[in-house]
């Protein structure tokens, strides 16, 4: 049976900003992905009979400090070496500061889907976000949406929740969205660098804990229920809302099981399970200029990953939301046993989220598969 297939794509750690809470960026010598890099990925990922749907996530550092011609090579790759009925995506993930009318005219018509890292209003994000010469970043970003507008490319933004847009609160954050005419956002909490060895509750910095995450949610979504405009789409509140309805979730943080699904593949082609385990060489699967696909799904690294969340699962089948969040994302519960005190292995940690949305929309808990 064909499958769907999420490259996280670290075309380049090169990155203009020195984001306070960011452990994506590099300096540096071989930073950027190579041409020939490049064709293996691209050949191996096409050419995986399994692979129905491939979306190339392209990542950074920053993805746009390296010239168009280099997804212009991309694209072309992936139209020489699709199959035929392969469906091919392409989205990119950018801080926004570089993107001009060249940009976002490349974006459209390469039929690019664009996030931009945006964190609220301006006291909020020049906070966290500056460039490496200590220069706030929030007009430019603001110049790059607008751009993007102008050029008719669909905006998403994704904003962190770090210690400063708590202390902000969820009213002012939804209010600035509203002003700014952004409408398609996720809410991301920070996380701190992976710290493998460290033991339970071992404090750390950058780190929002799923119980003030859920608090903050909470908050905004009784905020975002008020407001009343369908228009205005939360990837947090959409996914679990689908859940709560019965349906699919198109987020990959509550599918249950994405080892095999996604994968990380660095410049130099290292490929890892997703990109929010960097720093544990325990979840490095292979190379891409050396191996196929088929041999990270069956391998040594992979395998044992997959059994893991396989019993970690099995330990909240209990829980009366499981059926809802599917043990939410395993680098959450990753996190929270090392980081967080009040973390226990019985819930994956939205539970109270998700009761307070049942409670909000009049939703009966459904029996526990």
């Amino acid at each position: 049976m064909g499958r769907y297939l999420g490259l996280i794509v670290k075309a380049t750690r090169l990155c203009n900003l020195r984001c306070t809470y960011c452990h994506d960026w590099r300096s540096g010598p071989n930073q950027t992905m190579s041409f020939p890099v490049l064709a293996h990925m691209t050949t191996r990922a096409l050419a995986d009979p399994t692979h129905d749907t491939v979306e190339f996530m392209w990542h950074g550092g920053e993805p746009t400090v390296l010239p168009r011609s280099f997804y212009e090579r991309a694209v072309y790759l992936q139209s020489r070496l699709r199959r035929p009925g392969q469906k091919i995506h392409n989205t990119l993930q950018t801080n926004g500061t570089r993107i001009d009318n060249a940009w976002a005219q490349f974006f459209r018509d390469f039929q690019f889907r664009v996030s931009v890292s945006l964190d609220g209003p301006p006291a909020v994000h020049d906070r966290y976000r500056r460039y490496a010469s200590g220069r706030p970043s929030f007009d430019d970003v603001r110049r790059g949406l607008d751009a993007l507008r102008e050029n008719d490319v669909p905006i998403s933004v994704l904003m962190v929740i770090d210690k400063g847009a708590l202390e902000l609160g969820p009213d002012v954050i939804f209010d600035f969205f509203v002003k700014e005419g952004i409408t398609h956002y996720g809410l991301l909490a920070a996380k701190p660098t992976n710290q493998p060895d460290a033991p339970p509750a071992t404090p750390t910095s950058h780190y929002v804990t799923p119980s003030e995450m859920n608090q903050f949610l909470r908050a905004y979504f009784d905020r975002w229920l008020a407001h009343g405009d369908p228009s205005i789409w939360v990837r947090e509140f959409d996914g679990l809302l689908k859940r709560l309805s019965g349906r699919d979730s198109s987020v990959c943080t509550l599918a249950g099981d994405c080892f095999g699904r996604y994968y990380l593949v660095e410049p130099d082609g290292q490929v890892a399970h997703c990109d929010l385990f960097v720093g544990d060489p325990a979840y490095t699967v292979g190379n891409v200029v050396s191996d196929s696909f088929a041999s990270f799904r069956g391998g040594p690294a992979l395998v044992p990953l997959r059994r893991s969340n396989t019993q970690a699962l099995r330990t909240m089948r209990d829980c009366p939301d499981f059926g809802v969040c599917n043990g939410w994302c395993p680098h959450e519960r990753y996190t929270a046993s090392r980081h967080d005190p009040g973390h226990t292995g019985d819930c994956c940690g939205l539970h109270d989220l998700i009761s307070h949305m049942r409670n909000r929309l009049g939703l009966a808990v459904a029996s526990a598969p």
